[in-house]
């Protein structure tokens, strides 16, 4: 797990990534930090779940869903039973209705279809800005 080193004067947010494709925690950092998130980056759903456990805080959750270790549904799961109030973005790719309604159950505020551009990413953002 990583994030920003110093936080800047501007930064009112922040924001854990959780992905497994080091090319998308680092797009979805840049567009967060263009918004003024201090970001926090996970590789996979055990390491956000840790994060938390640990007593951290952060006001979203960019969560992707299929992840090794522990996938995003069980992570989500797992946050909101120990009483997690940020708020979820849940992000795919994947076409399975399914799954993708099984994510949603699992405790998301909002379910975003990837890939996460500029325009999604401030729809969802108005949410907490």
């Amino acid at each position: 797990m990583s994030g920003d080193n110093a936080m800047n004067v501007r930064e009112k947010h922040s924001a854990l990534i959780v992905d497994d494709t080091a090319v998308l925690r680092n797009l979805e950092q840049q567009m967060l930090r263009k918004h003024g998130f201090k970001t926090i980056l996970a590789e996979n759903g055990k390491e956000a779940v840790e994060f938390f456990i640990a007593g951290n805080t952060c006001d979203i959750v960019l969560m992707d869903m299929e992840m090794p270790v522990m996938d995003g549904i069980q992570a989500t799961k797992e946050l909101r039973a120990m009483g997690v109030k940020s708020l979820i973005f849940g992000i795919t790719a994947s076409n399975s209705k399914s799954d993708i309604q099984a994510f949603i159950e699992a405790g998301l505020d909002e379910y975003i279809e990837k890939p996460l551009c500029n325009w999604k990413l401030d729809r969802m953002l108005k949410r907490v800005l």
